[in-house]
């Protein structure tokens, strides 16, 4: 038997063929390695959900008023206040701040407290197993004052990957979700966050999926980026990154509503005046700008920055249009049944009380219902019936409700008046959940069970979107067009990845840019579009345009340095992305393309760096880096770093065929045949056309006198690639 057959199999480098390589774009694991070290096609999937660099977000929206927008200015010296925290409030306003952090939103984030805990457990302090569609499956389980969830796979006995909770999103009213915290060690200077597999949802005492899991199963790699904290929290301390974090609050606190305090505290504490400007209070400021307060976080739509402006910087006296643009699918803001978890506002603004009142000396706001600083659970039990009576009782309006029991004008407004005009639902994007629908209507469709599905999102055909943020100067044509351009691939990126959206997107924006809009963001996005549409080269010059036109942009490095890649620039890419890791030392996306770009470019060592630095930042995620890691050490003759890097890899993520195959090869080098077939077939059972494992197999079988079966492996390699040299060359080695 020749020699051949003593090696791995594969072409035994990486591959500089300089043909281009699909960009996962959309963050889908996607394979940009042609080939690996050891013949493996070896991905390494960027978590591309970076749209911090695009200024765009999913959960916070603004839905300004039609009508009647406020020209009223922001209070004097607003940019020169800062935030002092909650404490500094409590000292003049202790039961206001006692009450207040009862409420849901005082109680948004927290710490897991058994003592506390809605949660419901077993004996044995274990919740149940709910697996997903992937084949994973989850358990919850307290040790202690801890919380934990475990991984395991029905396929895979004897794998488990235990984390532990660290904060809790959610007051308990409706769901808990928890976050996971990782640091590399170094919590002291920050951590990353990301999300858990499993809540709890209140409603249903159960525990299932988090929102969003039962379409893809993100395991505990789902980043929490600034658009997501921010709202479910107070103002956190972030660096550039998807979900670096410097300081994690806990709780929505007072400053939310009533901007930073600096300038307050420091009247008040000079001897200052019972009334003093230098703080906001929402109920003295004019119909719209109080709405604002409450729709920086309770709205749904696509999200679109002012220039300079991200989640953490809308200041309460503001006009929300100033901040950000929000767009929505026409069928999702015309829908009279299915709405969000987080769109009370908008549904508000659509009742005949709402438009009623305007112009009125009582316009109607989120306060003339709810009362921020109270729990709803210590309202009087006629609240709500109460506040609707203050409008449609006996004096107002004696045919206001026609209730069959009613025998009197006043008894047909002592029944729930919330219960007939404001039916409950479930929400059309959290599962478990029901929630009052905020559109007030004399008879609204009959209440339904929580779906959760996203058929507003579905199908063939491009949604158009809206423009909500309607109040203010309108944009110009080019401002307009450059926001529905950044909203449309939000869309596309993150629920509807319909390839028809791009050219609608890519003729904005350079409609946009050709009337002098500039926008670094609006760049990056033309070129990601064009990309996504295999156009390459001008997807190349698009991205350089906009590293030179604003060089301390990482995001505009980074996607220069993806499409160069792409392209099999493998030196230019690395040079982008080191750029990129210069600019955004948190980002570790850039760090683990950086190290790839290296690979792919013969400097191993350097790669060993940049894949290195990623994990020691994050540890808890990105397989592929490990994977990239193993393989620059094996390059490096480092045999046993790289065996330990490449099961840091398995052990991540068992299903990552390419780590199980570059594992696999790399005990075959030393020797362990059985260690390697393990790996090899458990790679086949995650893709049963890899093509190196189905190799590798072959040289394990033909060292074992295994011919028939070895020949079987090569025969099958060359239907799936006729071309593969190696296995041709096996098959000639083994025959008769």
């Amino acid at each position: 038997m020749g020699t051949g057959l003593t090696k791995p199999f594969g072409n035994g480098g990486v591959s500089s063929t300089g043909g281009a390589t699909s960009v996962p774009v959309r963050g889908e694991p996607g394979r940009t390695w042609s080939a690996g070290i050891f013949g493996a096609s070896s991905p390494c999937p960027v978590s591309v959900r970076l749209l911090v660099s695009l200024a765009v977000a999913i959960l916070a929206s603004a839905y300004a008023l039609s009508a009647c927008r406020s020209a009223a200015p922001e209070p004097a010296a607003d940019a020169s206040w800062t935030y002092v925290g909650d404490g500094a409030c409590q000292q003049c306003h202790a039961d206001l701040a006692a009450s207040y952090a009862q409420t849901g939103m005082g109680r948004s984030m927290s710490r897991f407290d058994p003592a506390t805990a809605p949660e419901r457990f077993g004996p044995d302090g274990a919740g149940p197993v709910v697996c997903a569609t992937d084949g994973y499956c989850y358990q919850p389980f307290v040790r202690g004052d801890t919380l934990f969830q475990r991984e395991t796979r029905p396929d895979l006995p004897g794998y488990e990957r235990v984390e532990a909770v660290d904060y809790v999103v959610g007051s308990g009213n409706a769901t808990r979700s928890y976050l996971m915290a990782a640091s590399g060690g170094d919590a002291a200077h920050g951590e990353y966050l990301t999300e858990m597999p499993l809540t709890w949802y209140v409603e249903r005492s159960i525990w299932d999926l988090s929102p969003g899991y039962r379409d893809g199963n993100a395991r505990f790699d789902r980043p929490i980026t600034l658009d997501c904290l921010t709202c479910h929290n107070a103002r956190p301390a972030h660096e550039t990154s998807q979900n670096f974090y410097t300081d994690v609050p806990l709780g929505i606190s007072c400053e939310r509503c009533h901007g930073p305090g600096s300038a307050h505290v420091a009247a008040f504490e000079s001897g200052g005046e019972p009334t003093d400007t230098r703080i906001v209070n929402p109920a003295a400021l004019p119909t719209d700008l109080q709405l604002d307060v409450c729709q920086q976080c309770h709205l749904t739509g696509e999200t679109v920055y002012a220039p300079g402006e991200d989640a953490t910087t809308y200041r309460p006296g503001r006009p929300l249009s100033a901040h950000r643009s929000v767009f929505a699918t026409e069928a999702s803001v015309e829908d009279p049944v299915r709405f969000g978890i987080a769109s009370h506002a908008e549904r508000m603004m659509q009742s005949a009380c709402f438009e009623g009142s305007l112009g009125t000396d009582r316009e109607m706001t989120c306060t003339t219902c709810h009362d921020p600083h109270t729990p709803t659970a210590q309202l009087p039990a006629d609240h709500f019936n109460q506040t609707c009576a203050s409008c449609h009782g006996p004096s107002a309006h004696l045919d206001a409700c026609s209730r069959p029991d009613a025998e009197t004008p006043t008894e047909a407004v002592t029944g729930n008046c919330v219960s007939c005009h404001m039916r409950t639902a479930g929400t059309s994007d959290i599962p478990h959940v029901s929630f009052t629908d905020h559109w007030i209507r004399r008879d609204p469709p009959p209440s339904s069970e929580a779906t959760a599905t996203r058929d507003d999102v579905r199908g063939q055909s491009p949604f158009q979107l809206v423009d909500l943020a309607g109040g203010g100067d309108p944009p110009s044509a080019a401002q307009a067009d450059a926001a529905l351009a950044l909203a449309t691939f939000s869309l596309y990126e993150t629920q509807h990845p319909l390839p028809a959206y791009l050219p609608q997107i890519a003729r904005r924006a350079r409609r946009a840019l050709g009337a002098g809009v500039e926008r670094t963001d609006l760049r990056v996005v033309l070129g990601r579009a064009l990309s996504e549409m295999d156009s390459l080269t001008a997807a190349q010059g698009v991205l350089a345009e906009a590293v030179a036109r604003d060089p301390a942009d990482p995001y505009a490095a980074f996607w220069l340095g993806i499409v160069e890649s792409a392209r099999g620039r493998h030196t230019e890419a690395a040079d982008a992305l080191a750029e990129a890791v210069r600019l955004a030392p948190r980002l570790t996306e850039a760090r683990v393309r950086l190290g790839t770009a290296l690979s792919q470019a013969g400097r191993f060592e350097e790669a060993a760096a940049a894949f290195g630095e990623a994990v020691a930042q994050d540890p808890a995620r990105h397989a592929d880096a490990w994977n990239g890691l193993g393989l620059a050490r094996f390059r490096l003759g480092q045999a046993d770093a790289a065996l330990t890097a490449l099961r840091r890899s398995v052990a991540l993520d068992p299903r990552l065929p390419t780590s199980r195959v570059n594992l696999g090869a790399a005990l075959l080098n030393s020797g362990d045949l059985d260690g390697a077939r393990a790996q090899f077939e458990a790679a086949l059972r995650f893709d049963p056309e890899e093509r190196a494992a189905l190799g590798n197999l072959g040289l394990i079988l033909a060292r074992q006198g295994k011919t028939a079966e070895a020949r079987a492996r090569f025969e099958q390699v060359l239907r799936l690639d006729p071309t593969d040299a190696r296995a041709r060359a096996a098959l000639a080695e083994l025959a008769p």
